[in-house]
């Protein structure tokens, strides 16, 4: 390979060599670029005779990157990410006029209450904006889909982010305990944290590999720890199954109160113990002069406003009123 064949090359094959080389598929890498797949494969094809080499190989029913693969992936994604940073500081983003596509990873219990704002403030931008949530799960390692490009923004309560990832605060959450109605915890009022561990717990599936989560990271620092006796795969089955049962859920306020006004839930303060659950968003160093994903932050924080101050409702009024 020498420079003639690199001068063949220009900004958007990169763009597609990169995912390529990080989605190790070319179907995925048209989906998420919105390109024709055969367009994708002609390129590929094409960034394999320029680097003299295959750059995926095919591993059992997938692809795999080369050695040489990846090696280009870290050089060409250190080039664009230093071409975003120049351009970006002169693009303005015009949502009215934007096709941009947007991921954002999600801790599930903001899921109700924050997502169709942002979904609502998103759709009436632009119509060519599209906003594509996922959950944050044990196999969805969300630090290295900010690196990779994956996604574009995560909102959570996790723990102080590695290195190369920019945090901003969101708002603080009051600790409480979920259980339905009549419960005999309800009637005792806040419980002592001797109390509370002698309860039984209904918890959340881990959402990531790395910690214990806030609840349970937290009485471990204290050399504590409660008995789990069930978990749920998502937050939204939480309400339902303490109806059913004499278990607790332990989590924050806006979880809490947005079930409690709709199903028969009690809301306790949880034992003075916990400090306040701390939410942000995350994003990678690379996008932090997008003025794309500046403009997706800012929407994250005009919903959370909203969250603290309308009902969806009247959100819904104040958008149409103010459109």
């Amino acid at each position: 390979m020498g420079i003639a064949d690199l001068r063949s090359l220009d900004v958007s094959h990169l763009m597609i060599l990169r995912q390529l080389l990080t989605d190790c598929s070319v179907t995925r890498v048209a989906e998420r670029l919105n390109l024709p797949q055969p367009s994708v494969s002609r390129v590929l094809k094409r960034l394999r005779g320029a680097f003299s080499d295959p750059l995926l190989v095919r591993s059992g029913s997938g692809f795999v990157p080369t050695e040489r693969g990846i090696a280009v992936r870290e050089a060409v994604a250190d080039v664009l990410q230093r071409l975003d940073g120049i351009a970006a500081a002169k693009t303005a983003f015009v949502p009215a006029q934007s096709t941009r596509v947007f991921s954002v990873a999600c801790a599930d219990c903001l899921a109700v209450a924050l997502v169709p704002r942002i979904i609502a403030a998103v759709a009436a931008a632009g119509p060519g904006l599209r906003v594509k949530f996922r959950s944050i799960d044990p196999a969805f390692d969300v630090f290295e889909a900010l690196k990779v490009g994956e996604i574009d923004l995560v909102i959570d309560n996790s723990p102080s982010p590695p290195e190369g990832l920019r945090l901003a605060p969101l708002y603080d959450d009051e600790v409480v305990l979920m259980m339905r109605r009549g419960h005999p915890a309800a009637t005792a009022g806040r419980p002592s944290l001797e109390h509370y561990l002698t309860l039984q717990h209904l918890a959340p599936h881990p959402s990531s590999l790395r910690d214990a989560g806030p609840i349970d990271g937290e009485l471990a620092r204290g050399g504590y720890r409660r008995i789990i006796h069930a978990t749920v795969p998502e937050f939204n089955l939480v309400p339902y199954v303490l109806a059913e049962t004499d278990l607790v859920f332990t989590t924050g306020r806006r979880f809490a109160e947005h079930h409690a006004r709709h199903l028969p839930i009690e809301v306790v303060p949880a034992p003075p113990f916990f400090p306040a659950m701390r939410f942000h968003q995350l994003w990678h160093d690379r996008t932090h002069y997008s003025p794309a994903i500046r403009w997706l932050r800012s929407v994250v924080m005009r919903a959370i406003r909203e969250t603290d101050a309308v009902g969806p409702v009247e959100a819904a009024q104040r958008r149409r009123a103010l459109a």
